[in-house]
């Protein structure tokens, strides 16, 4: 865990690669006790999508896996069986919270939907995503991110304006699933409150598509307002707010004001061409970008990142670089605020992983544990939470229950 501010606060994750894990890992960031249930003799599809270290593929070693699944214990139960059915009730009796992102209807087919969780629990709390949501004609559809990406409006935007060849593109590193992952969090931490305050339980419906469209509300302005399509271009009304390229990589100039602009002509030496009277303004160096790109660039490409943000930042003009992951890694900010956390695996050597984006003033920050290997956990469930014998676990074990 990171911070104990949720110690006492019981969950189950009965999920699968990223929406329903990354949901339940932000309870375990938090103190929250989040007991993973995996498939016996499979376990998480995410374990076998890697990245995995030196491309030697093992269901233990999955960077994304690893990375998902942080601070959790784990389990494995196959509740289709009458017993897993009966165990899984046993762990609802004693938790406050069940996340999970199975296809649409998988769990009323496993007959542990809400309805019959909530006889045994009254109070509990279930979040569920789904590609679609419970309602609407498309609520027992299957999914993937893909789908989300193209159907929730994002893939459209990615298309080139003047370049209608090009295919749309989805936002990359399942960008999508954890943006569901993280929505669901926002809802279910609100329930958890509630159920704290009032001992009411609450279902959460969360629909992927949906979280695909929170970050596009301007497309939607636009076509309201103006009847307009927004798409992925190179040519906006106000220039320069583009990515360039430079000696060693990207530079992103984000002027907003018009004094920026100036103060970035003074960083490139106040060329003759910056006082033509296409660059004027804002509208018309947006007018004329496919003139002044090329300029700009001629500049851009004789100094490095770190050169242009370091001159621009003294300036006064806001510029970034664009860092790749190795930048990250080593970036001074990052390193200063402690972001990247090192966990190891196994006995192995150690990864680095993104840490919590957020401090809590009086109180510490502990340092994660590992995910779990698949079962672990299964005996300080079965036999020191529930009560089962040693003999009784291998006898689960043997049938396949567990």
């Amino acid at each position: 865990m990171f911070y104990k501010l949720l110690a006492g606060v019981k969950v189950i994750e009965y999920g699968n690669q990223i929406s329903g894990p990354y949901c339940a890992k932000i309870f375990a960031d938090l103190g929250a006790d989040v007991i993973k249930i995996e498939e016996p003799g499979h376990g998480d599809d995410s374990r076998r999508l890697g990245p995995f270290p030196k491309d030697v593929r093992d269901p233990e070693d999955s960077g994304l896996y690893l990375y998902l699944n942080m601070n959790k214990r784990g389990i494995t139960l196959d509740p289709g069986s009458k017993t897993g059915k009966a165990i899984f009730a046993e762990l609802m009796r004693s938790c406050d919270v069940l996340i999970e992102n199975n296809s649409p209807g998988r769990m009323a087919e496993l007959g542990i939907d809400y309805p019959r969780l909530k006889a045994i629990k009254p109070n509990i709390v279930m979040t569920s995503i789904t590609p679609f949501g419970q309602s609407g004609p498309y609520r027992d559809f299957k999914g993937c991110e893909l789908l989300s990406a193209h159907m929730g409006g994002v893939g459209y935007a990615s298309l080139r304006e003047q370049r209608v060849s090009d295919e749309p593109i989805k936002l990359p590193a399942h960008l999508l699933s954890f943006q569901a992952g993280l929505s669901a969090a926002v809802a279910t931490s609100a329930a958890t409150y509630r159920q704290m305050l009032t001992g009411a339980g609450h279902f959460i419906d969360v629909s992927e598509q949906e979280c695909a469209m929170q970050n596009l509300f301007n497309v939607f302005l636009y076509y309201q307002y103006g009847k307009q399509i927004p798409s992925r271009t190179d040519r906006w009304s106000k220039a320069p707010f583009h990515i360039l390229r430079c000696k060693d990589g990207y530079v992103v100039h984000a002027f907003v004001q018009e004094y920026q602009w100036r103060r970035f002509v003074e960083v490139m030496g106040n060329p003759d061409w910056a006082e033509s009277e296409l660059f004027k303004d804002y509208p018309t160096r947006g007018l004329y970008w496919d003139a002044l790109k090329p300029l700009l660039e001629d500049w851009t490409m004789q100094h490095t990142m770190e050169e242009i943000y370091r001159k621009s930042q003294v300036n006064g003009a806001p510029i970034g670089a664009v860092y790749t992951a190795k930048e990250i890694l080593n970036d001074r900010q990052l390193l200063a605020r402690g972001f990247f956390v090192e966990v190891a695996r196994r006995a192995r050597d150690s990864l680095k992983y993104p840490g919590v984006p957020y401090r809590f003033s009086g109180a510490s920050r502990e340092q994660p544990s590992a995910a779990p290997l698949l079962g672990q956990h299964n005996e300080d469930v079965y036999c020191g939470q529930l009560g089962y014998t040693r003999a009784e676990l291998e006898k689960l074990r043997a049938a396949r229950i567990v």
